[in-house]
């Protein structure tokens, strides 16, 4: 059977290669993502006296993730920690699901209204990273790894941390990429290359 690819998805990768043409091999760089974490950005708003603040490194060379979280004054001890994906679209409103280690980030200081978080590299095709309900919704390790990638980079990621109280989330930070010039080229080439991956990806489904 002839498989087509829809001219949505052309559409998209004409405009990722537009964004390509101005780099050079530097865009191989790690790019760089923060977030503040707020009880007003959970979905429902969470009433809470918490703050934070999260950094996420993403290699898309290498296929190395790192994150650092700093966090103070939850209203109750922090249960959970991680970082879920997809979003609909770019820091939009709603709840998706755990795409990394359930309950917590691997080392993450829970039980505790404070804390602060520095993560090992973590190899991206590897599952030590991975909730594995995400793997298995992703139909396997290689697409999971795929899609969180693409998520963060597209905007379509949030870390959160939960509590006792807030089950569902206490304080929330939409991942997006530090504010400089050379940080959003780098962007755009790293969409280019997952453009390529989700193109293979529709393809094999047509």
């Amino acid at each position: 059977m002839k498989r087509v690819i829809p001219m949505r998805a052309v559409s998209l990768m004409l405009g990722l290669v537009g964004l390509m043409l101005p780099v050079h091999t530097s865009y191989a760089a790690p790019i760089t993502f923060v977030g503040n974490l707020s009880g007003a950005n959970e979905i429902p708003v969470a009433p809470s006296t918490g703050t934070g603040f999260a950094t996420v490194v993403l290699d898309p060379a290498a296929l190395t993730l790192q994150i650092n979280v700093t966090f103070s004054n939850l209203v109750s001890p922090s249960v959970a920690a991680h970082i879920h994906c997809c979003l609909s679209a770019p820091f939009a409103l709603g709840n998706v699901g755990v795409a990394t280690a359930v309950p917590a980030f691997p080392g993450f200081p829970l039980g505790g209204t404070s804390g602060t978080y520095s993560s090992q590299v973590f190899d991206l095709t590897q599952a030590t990273i991975y909730n594995p309900a995400f793997v298995t919704a992703q139909l396997g390790l290689p697409q999971a790894e795929a899609a969180l990638m693409s998520g963060i980079l597209n905007g379509e990621t949030y870390l959160n941390i939960h509590s006792m109280m807030f089950g569902s989330g206490e304080i929330r930070a939409f991942l997006a990429p530090v504010p400089e010039a050379s940080s959003l080229v780098l962007f755009g080439s790293a969409l280019f290359a997952f453009g390529l991956m989700r193109l293979r990806r529709l393809a094999a489904r047509s």
